[in-house]
This record gives structure tokens, C-alpha cells and sequence, in this order.
């Protein structure tokens, strides 16, 4: 099985981007890629609801699988889209941890095993107001 064949959702990738207007610095959120990437999203461990003094931690851990050539950084914001390539339209909210890059494993042989795997955060994003960021400027899809 090849990864590419396991992609149904898609992702946006959102980096904040440093810009100098006169003598002011400012910060803007940027949308780097031009065209939705196809990824999927899995849940690697599931520990279910975990009762604390005051309420209930759902602690799992999610994942993000796409090309190993995306442009995904740790930090980056990334708007998933659930079923994205296959016409799901519910979009969910993280953050990127440090993205892992697994290469082809038998040499000369292209094997469609390659693939590029993100821990997703979105604990601290919860109830947060998105904002679409600004369109991007130029190609870098990466994926």
C-alpha cells in the first residue's frame, strides 16, 4: 500500500511571518501552501477520559501523515480538513509539533513507503476564534 493512497484529508499550513513597514516591525499569519495538501489524520493512543478533581482529560495523542516533501515546521497552525479529498468539508484546528520524516526504507526501490509524520496539538486552542489568515504569495505547496 502506498501512503498516498491512505490521504483523505487535506491541510492548510499557516506560519506567521515577520514584515517591516517604515520603522515597525509587525507579525501577520500567512497561508503557505496555494493548494490544499492531502495528509491524514490518526490517533495513535487513546487513553479515553481521565476523571481529575475538578473535570474529566480526554489525553490522546493525534498524528498528521503527508508527503516528506510538505513545508510543515514545528509551531506552524494547521487547518485540517476532515475527508478533505473526498468531499468532507468539517475543518479542525492545531498546531504542529516537530515534524519526523520517515524515507524510502529499501534503497533503489521506490516502495510508496515515505512519508512525513507531525504530532498535532490542540489542547491550548480549544474555544479559540479562527481567523482565516492571508492568502499566500507564491508556490510553496511542497506537497
Amino acid at each position: 500500500m502506498l501512503f498516498s493512497d491512505w490521504y483523505t484529508d487535506t491541510v492548510n499550513v499557516v506560519r506567521i511571518a515577520a514584515s517591516k513597514v517604515g520603522n515597525l516591525s509587525r507579525e501577520s499569519r500567512e497561508q503557505v501552501n496555494q493548494e490544499p495538501i492531502p495528509c491524514r489524520v490518526y490517533r495513535t493512543n487513546l487513553q479515553g477520559a481521565i476523571p481529575q478533581n475538578t473535570s474529566a482529560v480526554d489525553r490522546h495523542t493525534d498524528k498528521l501523515a503527508c508527503d516528506v516533501n510538505t513545508d510543515i515546521r514545528e509551531g506552524d497552525e494547521l487547518i485540517v480538513t476532515r475527508g478533505g479529498l473526498v468531499g468532507g468539508t468539517t475543518t479542525e484546528r492545531y498546531l504542529a509539533g516537530k515534524p519526523q520524516r520517515f524515507y524510502d526504507p529499501v534503497g533503489m526501490v521506490h516502495t510508496g513507503l515515505d512519508h512525513m509524520e507531525v504530532a498535532l496539538l490542540a489542547d491550548n486552542l480549544s474555544g479559540s476564534a479562527w481567523v482565516a489568515p492571508e492568502q499566500p504569495s507564491g508556490d510553496n505547496n511542497g506537497g
